[in-house]
C-alpha cells in the first residue's frame, strides 16, 4: 500500500513550500479558487435578500413565480465568480511555475510574474485594456513585496520572543515578584490567590 504525502505538515509548520509539477500545481490553484469563488457567491445569493431572475420574464405568469429565484440565474450568479477565481489562480499558479522552470531560481521574481498574469485575467473582468495593463502591475508588484517579506507576520528581531510564547515552557513553581509579595504581606486575605 503507498503512502499518502502529508502535504500540509504539522499544525504548526505553516505555511508550508509550494513545490511539485506544474501541472498538479495549477489544477490545486484551479481548484482552490473554484472554491473560493463559490463560497463568495453562495455569500452574494445570502446577502441579497431579492429573488435572482434571470432577464427573460415572459415566462412568469403568476405573481408567486416571480417571487421566486431561477435555477438557472442562480447557477450563473454562482459560476460566474467561480470561473473567474479559478482563472486567476490557475493564471498565477501556471506563470509562477513556468518562470521558476524557465529561470531556474525559486525566488520573489517568479510570484511577480506569476501575479502580473493573475492581474491580467483580473482585469480581463472590465474587458479594457488599460484596466488590465494596471491590474497586471499592481497584482505583480503586491505578490513581489508579499513573497520578498516572507510567510512570517512578525519582525526577525522578535521571532525568538514569539517562539518562547509559544512553545516556552513554564516553570514547575510560580516564582512571585517582590511588588506582589510586598502586596500580599500587605493584604493578608489575599494570599491564597
Amino acid at each position: 500500500m503507498t503512502q499518502l504525502k502529508n502535504y500540509w505538515g504539522q499544525p504548526n509548520d505553516r505555511p508550508h513550500k509550494v513545490e511539485g509539477p506544474c501541472l498538479n500545481r495549477t489544477l490545486n490553484a484551479a481548484m482552490m479558487g473554484a472554491g473560493a469563488g463559490t463560497f463568495f457567491a453562495a455569500c452574494q445569493l445570502a446577502w441579497y435578500p431579492d429573488a435572482v431572475t434571470s432577464v427573460d420574464r415572459s415566462t412568469k405568469r403568476f405573481a408567486a413565480n416571480a417571487l421566486a429565484s431561477d435555477k438557472t440565474a442562480i447557477m450563473r450568479t454562482i459560476a460566474r465568480p467561480a470561473f473567474w477565481m479559478a482563472a486567476a489562480c490557475s493564471a498565477f499558479a501556471s506563470a509562477e511555475c513556468l518562470a521558476e522552470a524557465a529561470r531556474g531560481k525559486k525566488d520573489s521574481w517568479n510570484a511577480s510574474i506569476g501575479g502580473m498574469a493573475a492581474g491580467l485575467v483580473i482585469g480581463a473582468t472590465t474587458k479594457r485594456f488599460d484596466i488590465m495593463t494596471s491590474a497586471a502591475c499592481g497584482m505583480g508588484l503586491f505578490m513581489f513585496a508579499l513573497d520578498f517579506t516572507g510567510e512570517s507576520t512578525i519582525h526577525e528581531t522578535n521571532q525568538d520572543n514569539l517562539v518562547n510564547k509559544m512553545y516556552g515552557v513554564l516553570p514547575a513553581t510560580h516564582k512571585e515578584s517582590k511588588a506582589l509579595s510586598s502586596l500580599k504581606q500587605k493584604y493578608p486575605e489575599t494570599e491564597n490567590l
